[in-house]
């Protein structure tokens, strides 16, 4: 009987709960839906079509520019005052898109990762499938060059700064040159220009991929993803040379594979934007590989400079005379977090009086080359080639204005891949 009663008691705490959950719900949908603007008018709602999990799930945005407030939500149910569809291209499904379009709601894509990520959007007919943009190329609605700058006074604080003379005093201990990398398969080959290089002049390895060192203990529980930080940045700081070669070659695409060496003061070999000088603090401030004939002639290089102090202190003029001559630095570094600084575009975009057409432009705001591999084990090109057929396959399945199937946008890209025919 006993345990009759409590078997109850529970049953009833349960439906309690349940109860309790379902109005709290009810209550926050209601909440939701009647937030009111200063006219008393309601909010436009934008609706993050594609999974992104660091977002809450219903936002109130203040995009203090214009004054401009937003509803922000992952709830694809909502239909009042929808004002805008996001979509994150790294987690876009090719067979997931809010069908049948309604093209007085704009689609806006944040896409701010390389061509490893989304094949498709390497091509117009992908990238015209959105009214609004925002890519790290300086040509889209919303540029994200500068996403991995926080702040120009980095460049310039002299925080991490370890002098020449010093730098000179650890070559004893470690090599002129640091590489630091876990992701060893890239379209750029990066790993097999890294070893090559190494045939002419010393480097030190750490990471994943061509490990040659290990990190002192005091770095191992640093997270991957904590890119700045401060053990990290202390670090890094005691090297002369610093290899930066990003994952891909796309015109703006610039990580912290080249901020990080230019903040802590070390200097940087880049490879990577062909666009690069655009961004640079001034005309002397990275080795770039692209200026080279060979990797023997930028190891000579390195020689050169690592063997002479003032020709050393040339390439610091950031740190040593806090000078940045680039304005174009200034005019694109971001105020807010990205993807927020993204929703506010789209926004204030929508509080404006704007029609908004099918995107239908031959300007390639994701412009990256298809790779040449310089070795057989690199097969990234064929993404390039994939990429080509997916992104004919959405333009054809997206005109029809109708939902299709996971397993028809297989069956229609892999038809025009096999015949040739992207």
């Amino acid at each position: 009987m006993l345990h009759y009663v409590c078997y109850l008691k529970l049953k009833t705490l349960c439906f309690l709960i349940i109860i309790f959950v379902f109005c709290h719900l009810i209550f926050q949908e209601f909440i939701f839906l009647n937030i009111k603007d200063e006219d008393g008018h309601s909010l436009p709602i934008l609706i993050w079509w594609t999974n992104f999990t660091r977002l809450q799930r219903d936002r109130l945005i203040s995009c203090s520019e214009r004054a401009c407030k937003c509803l922000v939500t992952s709830n694809r149910t909502r239909s009042r005052e929808l004002a805008a569809y996001l979509f994150y291209g790294s987690h876009i499904e090719n067979d997931d898109f809010p069908l049948p379009r309604n093209y007085t709601i704009p689609w806006a894509i944040f896409h701010e990762e390389s061509p490893k990520n989304y094949a498709p959007f390497l091509y117009l007919e992908t990238q015209n499938i959105f009214n609004l943009t925002s890519t790290f190329s300086r040509y889209s609605d919303f540029p994200v060059t500068l996403q991995y700058l926080e702040d120009l006074a980095l460049i310039k604080d002299l925080t991490y700064y370890v002098p020449v003379d010093t730098k000179n005093k650890y070559l004893d201990e470690i090599a002129p040159v640091l590489y630091i990398q876990s992701d060893c398969d890239t379209p750029v080959s990066r790993d097999y220009l890294v070893r090559e290089l190494a045939k002419f002049v010393q480097i030190d390895s750490y990471g994943k991929c061509l490990t040659n060192k290990s990190f002192p203990k005091e770095l191992d529980e640093v997270y991957s993803l904590d890119l700045y930080n401060e053990k990290l940045l202390r670090f890094i700081s005691k090297y002369k040379f610093i290899i930066a070669f990003e994952n891909s070659v796309c015109d703006d695409y610039i990580t912290e594979k080249l901020w990080r060496p230019l903040i802590v003061g070390s200097v940087p070999i880049y490879l990577g934007s062909p666009t690069i000088e655009d961004w640079l603090p001034n005309n002397n401030s990275a080795i770039l590989i692209k200026n080279y004939n060979s990797l023997e002639e930028v190891a000579n290089l390195i020689k050169k400079i690592n063997a002479n102090d003032t020709l050393y202190e040339r390439f610091l003029q950031h740190k040593l005379k806090s000078k940045v001559s680039n304005n174009l630095l200034q005019k694109n570094i971001l105020k807010d977090h990205p993807i927020l600084a993204f929703e506010c575009f789209v926004c204030e975009r929508t509080h404006q009086s704007y029609t908004y057409n099918k995107r239908n432009n031959d300007l390639n705001i994701y412009d990256c080359p298809k790779p040449k591999a310089p070795e057989k084990e690199n097969t990234w090109y064929q993404h390039w080639d994939v990429g080509k057929c997916q992104a004919k396959a959405l333009e054809i399945l997206l005109a029809k204005d109708t939902p299709y199937t996971s397993s028809l946008f297989e069956e229609t890209w892999k038809t025009y891949f096999y015949n040739k025919n992207c």
